[in-house]
């Protein structure tokens, strides 16, 4: 094995070959574990030659469980790969300097995430848990590190629930949702559930202290089983900022909340904010940048396509008191709207999905914002997009590592661009 693919293997050199869970330069015995585009997937046995960055994984399903890739790389180790994957894709387009990698907890970190479930006849129980690697099966485990530890230190309990509701098959995901005192679990149930099965679940929830919510059909369908109080929100806070934000379980926040508030600093610190700014935050989602960004511009509009997460902007600055932020609703990944919909501004903040903000940024290539501030998940379409703005006339001050998935492939980054 000589290289480590952007995907968490080790790759033969002539990449027909692949083993999950071998770092390059090291002597393992491996044993077949998948076929996947023209590549033979391997699984490490044995290593008889370590390398020097190699860790023993604290989890006992590391090898298996699809959840995590790199428990068995050194944190730093990991950071310098993420960081490595990032210089690669910007190509051509560098920054003027990198910035130092924002790092956060290790382990209890995950706030959300989607559990498959699956009822197994030949074991006669439940699993619930994430992918095995590569393969589509629920891996088998009983506990998980990276959750936060309200869930991930009780998986065998919840198994045990849903094996004991009147009919476990028809359970396929668990979606878990954190804020910071509250933990939610959606269960999703293709037939419906009895009264006892109901009852069942709610001293559950009472016991473990999580809210029971059900989801029968669609999204629209999602209800709130325990506690009976009608609220059907979650809260994060911002300390910082003296913000807080109610959200439903399956609105999109960031999964590691600690890494977000250090984020939300370091892009405001960014952007240079002074009072009389005026700030475009696209893809704002439900106001996780906008509401900071209020407390010191002069106004900020918040973008963003879904309609769901507008009105819970809206909701979050008046549960803050903030009158200087409003939220509009505009598909940005279309042609057919102008800047000049969203009012003056002088400085920008994006934090687009996997598939980056290229038309944005097509426009904001001839506009002249005197600071813009990006936030990516996706270090490909970083790439392409800071090749658009540089040729635009930006310049590319910085960019840098957001560590926000640890033990993962997952490369979160922020860059800074000026006039």
């Amino acid at each position: 094995m000589t290289t480590l693919h952007p995907e968490g293997y080790a790759l033969s050199e002539d990449r027909r070959q692949a083993v999950i869970g071998a770092l390059p330069g090291e002597v393992v015995e491996a044993e077949p574990w998948a076929r996947k585009q023209r590549k033979h997937f391997f699984k490490v046995k044995t290593v008889h030659t370590a390398a020097a960055s190699r860790v023993e994984p604290a989890c006992s399903a590391a090898s298996h469980c699809g959840g995590c890739s790199f428990q068995h790389l050194e944190p730093q180790a990991q950071i310098f790969f993420k960081q490595q994957q990032l210089v690669a894709a910007l190509g051509e387009t560098q920054p003027k300097k990198m910035l130092e990698p924002m790092m956060g907890p290790l382990f209890d970190y995950r706030s959300k995430a989607r559990l498959g479930v699956k009822y197994v006849e030949k074991k006669g129980r439940v699993l619930i848990g994430f992918r095995e690697k590569m393969k589509p099966y629920v891996a088998e485990i009983d506990s998980c590190k990276v959750l936060k530890a309200a869930v991930g230190e009780n998986f065998s309990a919840l198994a045990a629930v849903v094996g004991a509701l009147s009919n476990p098959r028809s359970v396929p995901q668990i979606e878990v949702a954190a804020g910071d005192t509250e933990t939610a679990l959606v269960i999703r149930h293709l037939e419906n559930l009895t009264e006892e099965d109901h009852s069942l679940l709610k001293r559950f929830g009472e016991e473990f202290e999580f809210s029971i919510y059900l989801q029968p059909g669609n999204e629209s369908t999602v209800h709130k089983l325990y506690p009976d109080d009608g609220y059907e929100r979650l809260v994060y806070t911002l300390p910082e900022y003296h913000l807080s934000y109610a959200f439903h379980p399956l609105d999109f926040t960031q999964v590691n909340q600690l890494i977000n508030r250090k984020m939300i600093s370091q892009a405001l610190l960014l952007l240079e904010l002074q009072p009389t700014d005026h700030v475009l935050d696209s893809f704002c989602g439900i106001g996780n940048f906008s509401l900071p960004l209020a407390r010191t511009a002069a106004q900020v509009t918040g973008v963003e396509l879904s309609e769901t997460s507008v009105l819970r902007g809206i909701e979050n600055a008046q549960r803050n008191g903030l009158t200087n932020v409003n939220f509009l609703a505009r598909d940005l990944f279309a042609e057919d709207w102008q800047i000049a919909e969203f009012g003056p501004f002088n400085k920008v903040l994006l934090d687009p999905p996997r598939s980056g903000a290229l038309e944005v940024c097509k426009k904001l290539a001839t506009h002249a914002a005197e600071r813009l501030v990006y936030v990516s998940c996706n270090p490909t379409t970083l790439g392409r997009d800071a090749a658009i703005l540089v040729a635009g006339g930006y310049r590319f001050e910085a960019a840098g590592v957001i560590d926000m998935f640890p033990h993962t492939t997952h490369v979160e980054s922020i860059a800074c661009f000026s006039r």
